[in-house]
């Protein structure tokens, strides 16, 4: 079987997805065949699908999507050619960080669903200005902020390993944490740094974790 796309895998899920898809659209189910194998519309406006030595004809849905006895044919005839879903690297292999002043916090999916698995916070045994930045703004003016390296250094540990990263902070110029991070990364950990694939500017205040989901989807679209 040809070797699937992130946006292929994710048409190949949404087919055999349970009970049934709810907006399959038929343009994509071609686009997948096409990849797969061969979809001819002939003149009677049905459409061969051959994958192999495997063909079925299957006529257009009248609307965009496919309805469920459509979707049961096309089950079958993937079946038959030996074609079944495979996991996408955004919803098994991701890692999301948010990451602000106040500390990082991990997001993963656990099955299908995303969700918050660890979180760090600056070593500050003395609860005096619980944040990354140690000292007052003021005293560098013009200058990047001393950061606390070691909430980095734990960071970059905690991501070891992961297969995908994707960094999602406030882009504020000089003092955004994501964007140190990820310098962080290059200079010291570039094992870590080599697996992010993107680093997303967000207002953390008020993200959610359907928020997060569509970031990360986009990005591995």
């Amino acid at each position: 079987m040809a070797k699937l796309n992130r946006h292929y895998s994710r048409i190949l899920e949404e087919i055999y997805e349970h009970p049934f898809p709810r907006n399959l659209e038929w343009p994509d189910v071609v686009s997948l065949i096409n990849h797969l194998g061969s979809a001819l519309e002939r003149h009677d406006g049905k459409y061969e699908f051959r994958i192999g030595t495997v063909t079925a004809v299957f006529t257009k849905p009248h609307h965009k999507d496919v309805d469920a006895a459509g979707i049961t044919e096309l089950r079958q005839f993937l079946n038959e050619a030996g074609v079944t879903a495979e996991p996408t690297p955004s919803t098994e292999n991701v890692t999301a960080v948010l990451i602000d002043h106040h500390g990082a916090r991990f997001f993963g999916y656990d099955g299908t669903a995303l969700k918050e698995q660890d979180h760090l916070e600056p070593k500050d045994p003395h609860g005096f200005e619980r944040h990354l930045e140690h000292r007052k703004e003021a005293h560098y003016s013009g200058q990047r902020i001393p950061e606390a390296d070691e909430v980095y250094d734990r960071v970059a540990q905690r991501l070891k390993g992961d297969d995908s990263i994707v960094l999602i902070g406030d882009a504020t110029a000089k003092s955004s944490a994501m964007a140190y991070l990820e310098e962080y990364l290059r200079a010291k950990y570039k094992d870590v740094a080599a697996h992010v694939v993107a680093a997303t500017p967000h207002d953390l205040s008020g993200i959610t974790t359907g928020d997060i989901e569509q970031i990360v989807r986009s990005v591995n679209s």
